[in-house]
């Protein structure tokens, strides 16, 4: 239930649920009383606040009787549904001519780890009579097929024409990574505001994202936040955490500690839409770690990120290799300082190494240090220049200006002034004001 759904219903901004967009004529649903655009809250006992819980709770379900409450205006309505056998009741209904039983039909065919050709063929029949959702489907196990990704175009293009939110997502996202098509940030734009209009967590974030960075549309920190926050409703986790961020930071709200931590919970604890994102938890250990919204509390911080150091790489989740990187790195860092932690030195290098190994500047960074000072280690200089060496190459401004002050002592390194001062000028670059050069004082 998107802001524009709800604006639409004339229903309060809080309102939380899934609307009913059609119902098939002689269902369970018709036969209860369900109406078009009325909003389901709840399944049994269970709170519904969007399509993904409504999914999560509604299928599979035992068949027995059930009661479901909606909103139908400013009223609320109790309801009794008696489930009938879906396949035979779906498969004549689709006979009949009713779209939607036809993309239900293929849908409780399709496994997504292991599409078929019977699955896909059942999708394209649904969609080329005309069913949104069952175009967006067809399109996406294209796109998942290497050999055939290029004739997914046609039912995206489709899917989003006929109101699909999840295809005009779809659909946006070639147009935002230039795949099959030119890349068009501002075409991108409008496809994922579509998407976030029609009710899609993934399309809002984007939206978002778009706005945030000012691609497509022009950079808008008010209404990214505003883009952050419905997609997180909707069920978007990373949304969630770039929420906390915007909080964190005032970026087009005014600051909020508090409610920003409550979100990278929100972002971490995940979504029956998508699952926990990894950064959500970083970010939570890091409000433990350095009081952000609570009181510091560097054992729970520790925990934090022995948890995100721990999981495994999820591709549904963004970033969550970087970010699980940036926890061990974290984590590390405790263990070196002893905060939270029993102090062990090689536990402290051993998991910075490991973040660096996995790409993680601050790892780096840490490891270069252990090295210099010779923490639980021989003092290294040459050990400690290579690390510093790539935390900035990952982007770390002050391993450069470490870097750059090795090379103009020829300290563990071959002595290059030439270097040296380029170094500092990226470690300036990169935002690390020590290395900038001090500006002279104004004549009177």
């Amino acid at each position: 239930m998107s802001k524009s759904t709800r604006q639409t219903l004339g229903l309060s901004k809080d309102a939380k649920g899934a609307v009913v967009s059609s119902v098939m004529p002689g269902g369970p649903a018709a036969a209860a009383g369900i109406q078009v655009s009325d909003v389901v809250e709840a399944i049994g006992d269970t709170r519904v606040s969007n399509d993904c819980e409504y999914a999560k709770w509604a299928y599979g379900r035992v068949c027995e009787p059930l009661k479901i409450r909606l909103r139908r205006g400013g009223d609320i309505v109790e309801l009794n549904l008696v489930p009938v056998d879906e396949k035979p009741f779906l498969d004549k209904a689709c006979a009949g001519g009713n779209l939607d039983a036809c993309f239900r039909s293929a849908w409780l065919e399709w496994d997504r780890a292991h599409p078929d050709a019977r699955s896909l063929e059942a999708f394209t029949n649904a969609c080329t009579k005309g069913s949104a959702e069952a175009c967006a489907y067809e399109g996406l196990i294209l796109s998942d097929d290497a050999q055939r990704e290029k004739e997914s175009l046609a039912p995206l293009q489709r899917a989003c024409e006929l109101d699909s939110a999840a295809g005009c997502a779809h659909f946006a996202f070639l147009y935002a990574t230039g795949k099959l098509v030119a890349k068009d940030d501002r075409k991108a734009a409008e496809l994922y505001r579509k998407s976030c209009d029609l009710g899609d967590a993934q399309g809002c974030y984007n939206a978002a994202l778009m706005a945030d960075e000012g691609r497509g549309v022009q950079r808008d920190a008010v209404r990214a936040a505003a883009e952050y926050d419905e997609a997180c409703q909707l069920g978007s986790s990373t949304a969630c955490t770039n929420l906390g961020y915007v909080y964190e930071n005032g970026k087009g709200v005014r600051a909020d500690k508090f409610i920003a931590l409550a979100n990278y919970k929100r972002g971490c604890d995940g979504s029956a839409c998508q699952p926990s994102n990894l950064g959500g938890c970083l970010n939570v250990g890091r409000a433990y770690r350095d009081g952000i919204g609570t009181a510091k509390d560097e054992a729970k911080a520790a925990e934090m990120f022995r948890e995100a150091c721990d999981r495994k790489e999820n591709k549904d989740d963004i970033h969550s290799a970087e970010n699980g990187a940036r926890a061990c790195s974290l984590l590390g860092g405790l263990y070196l300082a002893g905060d939270g932690v029993d102090k062990d030195l090689v536990k402290g290098r051993e998991l910075s190494q490991l973040g660096c190994q996995r790409g993680d500047s601050f790892g780096c960074f840490n490891s270069a240090v252990v090295f210099a000072g010779g923490q639980g280690v021989e003092k290294n200089a040459a050990k400690a220049a290579e690390y510093y060496d790539l935390a900035c190459k990952a982007g770390d401004g002050e391993a450069c200006h470490e870097l750059a002050a090795a090379y103009g002592k020829g300290d563990g390194v071959a002595k290059d002034v030439k270097l040296s001062k380029s170094l500092d000028q990226k470690a300036c670059e990169l935002g690390f004001e020590a290395a900038c050069p001090k500006k002279g004082k104004k004549k009177p």
